[in-house]
């Protein structure tokens, strides 16, 4: 009788510790202390936009030397890759030729101006004699029409007097501009042409293009009436072919009125000094596309974006400390940070530290933390 009593005891005990347990785990479960966040403050911060587009170098300046008279090279004035100025000598073709026909050329033009000097006395008496009725008409139309034939001749031999200088001339080939000269490509005494082709090219240092292909869309964007940014605003930076920056900034002048419909790109040209030589037509280099002057705009960390099914987001922290999600549509990314386009609202503080412990509805201790905006006005750099 006893031990049934005991036994008994013993299990109302036991049910009357799993009826407490209960109660023990919610105040235990009460008593656990919010988690510590640390959050920066959404704030809108300049950032300058920036693009890096594959580029080529032309050049407006970059000249074909050809020949404009049929001769034999006699001469070549320059080592390849000269630097040269404006009006040196290049090549000397055979004016023999050429001087020949000149004399030929003077000696018709005096034949033919002493043609035109007896036609002209002719006609003089002419008009003297068929006023007193010695000659006929026809005959005073005849004298006339003689003189004035003699008088195209003379203009004739004019023109093929010119046209003779102009030949000799041509048999001295000069540089048209200051430059570096390239390789000659006729050896003394091949005989060159205007069907030849060139027989050197001349780079003037400056005139130097860059030239790039920038996709429809982004010229779209850049030309729509929402834009008010133009041409004048922009400067492009050159990445050299070893990494190094060129010291010297370009404008951009040109962008096509085309598509290329194969690749979807817009040719695009800017204007750059090359004061020191060191751009030459068809040197591959990285175009910087750059604004002048900053923007401002909503900038956080790009650590504290997060992305699920539902797409980007962010979680803040409201004026009660309670943990609140942000749907936002981001940017493009600048060093550390991210812009912003729309979801947030300067001022709010975003979680950086401790998401994990976060949960929107939950309380949390809030603690700042100094935020990675401040200062940041790194370009965006994108292919």
């Amino acid at each position: 009788m006893e031990k049934s009593k005991r036994q008994g005891l013993l299990v109302i005990g036991i049910l009357l510790i799993q009826l407490m347990l209960p109660g023990c785990e919610q105040k235990a479960e009460q008593s656990v202390p919010a988690p510590e966040v640390f959050y920066v403050v959404a704030a809108n911060q300049p950032y300058q936009p920036q693009r890096i587009f594959n580029a080529r170098i032309d050049s407006k300046s970059d000249v074909a030397i050809t020949a404009e008279v049929t001769g034999k090279l006699i001469a070549i004035h320059f080592k390849e890759g000269d630097q040269v100025v404006a009006g040196a000598p290049l090549f000397d073709i055979d004016p023999a030729p050429f001087e020949a026909e000149l004399a030929k050329a003077k000696a018709e033009q005096s034949k033919a101006q002493a043609a035109a000097a007896s036609a002209d006395k002719n006609f003089a008496r002419a008009k003297t004699l068929v006023k007193d009725g010695y000659i006929s008409g026809s005959e005073y139309d005849t004298l006339e029409a003689k003189k004035l034939e003699a008088d195209a001749a003379v203009e004739a031999t004019k023109a093929a007097l010119g046209s003779a200088n102009v030949n000799l001339k041509y048999t001295k080939i000069t540089a048209p501009q200051a430059g570096k000269v390239g390789r000659a490509v006729p050896a003394l005494g091949d005989v060159v042409s205007p069907g030849y082709g060139p027989l050197t090219t001349l780079v003037g240092q400056e005139g130097m293009e860059v030239v790039f292909q920038v996709p429809e869309k982004v010229v779209l964007a850049a030309e729509s009436g929402a834009s008010e940014v133009s041409q004048t605003d922009i400067d492009v930076n050159l990445l050299m072919p070893d990494g190094s920056e060129y010291p010297y900034k370009g404008t951009i002048d040109y962008i096509s009125n085309r598509v290329d419909p194969a690749t979807g790109t817009v040719e695009v040209r800017a204007r750059i000094p090359n004061p020191d030589g060191l751009l030459r037509p068809g040197l591959y280099v990285q175009a910087m596309v750059r604004l002048i002057q900053p923007l401002q705009g909503l900038m956080i960390p790009q650590a504290a974006v997060q992305v699920d099914q539902l797409g980007s987001y962010v979680l803040s922290i409201d004026s009660s400390d309670q943990v609140v999600r942000n749907n936002i549509q981001t940017g493009p990314r600048y060093s550390e940070n991210v812009l912003v386009e729309s979801g947030l609202e300067a001022g709010a503080r975003v979680i950086i530290r401790g998401i994990q412990k976060a949960r929107p509805g939950s309380a949390v201790i809030a603690t700042a933390m100094e935020s990675t905006t401040q200062n940041e006005n790194a370009g965006s750099v994108s292919q």
